[in-house]
């Protein structure tokens, strides 16, 4: 619902994938329909006795509960694909920035509680260092140094370190011309990335600890739920199973009784 609500607010036209999976309200109303549709399904197996559709809630849940658990298994030993996919993730929402109001209110929200800036150091074609993580934003064109826009070599006010004494007033043309080299370069701008931060806190201390068990626990309710439905699933299908052989045989003796019966009166 709260996607819908957000979506009707834009248009549905020009979609592409790209636009979907960068945008929050879409994704919200994709994930939200399959989730409806899987508590549907399992609760009405579950009521009605639905042999199928318990069977469905047990597959899928098992299903997503093994993607889950992959995608842990890649956390922990395939950190480099994980670090690529989060990178590419950022960069698309680096570009969409202005295109969507939600993209820009979620990556100000993450820049401001992560405290960083952009998705990660780049190095250029003629240039050996690698430059720091908020020349990521010149990959959008309003931000690009060579851009005619007012915010050319510049950043977003999120990625601003909080002014000393004014925590309740904020500067939102703090990023401007910080990255243009000059006397102010990166002043009071974080020069972390996202994406580093991100990498930092979930593989590091106690948060990977703490993520870990979440999901683990997570996982564990879902397999758990999964093999109940199965477990109804396998009880009904015997239940049905038992009360088609009762009627098969009350069928058989109420011929055999009546053949009785046929027999007493010609007798």
């Amino acid at each position: 619902m709260v996607g819908v609500y957000v979506q009707q607010e834009k248009t549905f036209s020009h979609l592409s994938v790209q636009s979907v999976l960068s945008n929050p309200a879409i994704i919200l109303i994709i994930v939200g329909a399959i989730l409806v549709a899987l508590g549907v399904c399992g609760s009405i197996g579950a009521l009605l006795e639905v042999y199928l559709l318990l069977i469905l809630y047990s597959v899928v849940l098992g299903v997503v509960a093994l993607l889950q658990i992959a995608a842990l298994g890649l956390l922990v030993v395939k950190k480099d694909i994980i670090n690529a996919a989060v990178t590419k993730a950022v960069n698309i929402y680096i570009l969409q920035y202005y295109n969507d109001p939600d993209t820009q209110n979620i990556v100000d929200a993450v820049q401001t509680t992560l405290q960083c800036c952009g998705s990660k150091g780049l190095t250029l074609a003629n240039q050996t260092t690698a430059l720091p993580a908020p020349h990521s934003w010149e990959a959008n064109p309003y931000f690009n140094c060579s851009s005619a826009a007012y915010q050319r070599c510049s950043v977003p006010y999120s990625c601003c370190m909080p002014e000393s004494g004014n925590l309740t007033v904020i500067n939102l043309q703090c990023g401007y011309g910080r990255l243009s080299r000059q006397a102010a370069y990166l002043l009071n701008v974080y020069t972390t990335g996202c994406v580093d931060t991100f990498e930092e806190m979930v593989t590091k201390g106690k948060n990977n600890q703490i993520i870990m068990g979440v999901a683990a626990a997570i996982v564990l309710i879902q397999v758990v739920n999964a093999a109940i439905a199965f477990c109804v699933a396998t009880t009904v299908k015997r239940a049905r199973k038992a009360l088609r052989l009762i009627e098969k045989e009350g069928k058989k003796i109420e011929k055999a009784l009546d053949a009785v019966d046929l027999k007493n009166r010609k007798t």
